[in-house]
């Protein structure tokens, strides 16, 4: 399981992962993921303070990699963004399932308020230039679209991303289309 290349932060996370896959999350411990990782508790505790620590780490550097591919590719429409998003998260799949498996879906809602604040702030979503009715704004997009994507994993990703960014995309229509700085 061991790659050298990767740092002890990835090791923890992948022997979570892992260790996931084999149990629940409640019986797993930090020993556990400590000894499947081949880390010291120290080393552990030293970039961790809990195992949900762990989920949030993984879930800010996805969203820190979805942003910088957003940024490069120069996405300016609520509909090619929603695109991207749904291919983006299709792509880990599996450690969605993870968070859901661990009954740790109010992570995701929680990370995507976060994420959804900080997108606001960089796309034109102004109203009456009123920070506050911003960030309610923000919050309320990134919800719904937390729910709308666990949705489509409890549906079995069954439905193609791109139709899913049409629906989630018409919704948002709906509100009046916004566009990216």
């Amino acid at each position: 399981m061991i790659n050298r290349k990767h740092s002890t932060k990835d090791y923890i996370t992948i022997a979570l992962y892992y260790l996931m896959s084999k149990k629940d999350y409640e019986s797993t411990t930090v020993t556990d993921i400590c000894n499947k990782a081949r880390v010291s508790r120290m080393s552990f505790y030293r970039y961790f303070n809990n195992k949900e620590d762990i989920f949030i780490n993984y879930c800010d550097e996805r969203f820190e990699e979805f942003f910088a591919e957003v940024k490069e590719k120069n996405i300016t429409d609520i509909r090619s963004f929603m695109i991207e998003l749904f291919l983006f998260l299709k792509k880990y799949a599996r450690q969605v399932n993870v968070l859901k498996k661990a009954h740790k879906e109010n992570l995701i809602v929680e990370k995507f308020t976060d994420y959804g604040t900080y997108l606001a702030q960089h796309i034109n979503l102004m109203v009456d230039n009123n920070p506050i009715a911003n960030r309610i704004l923000a919050a309320f997009l990134a919800g719904g679209t937390a729910n709308i994507l666990l949705l489509w994993f409890e549906l079995g990703l069954d439905v193609p991303p791109e139709e899913m960014a049409e629906i989630a995309t018409n919704i948002f229509r709906s509100l009046g289309e916004k566009s990216f700085k």
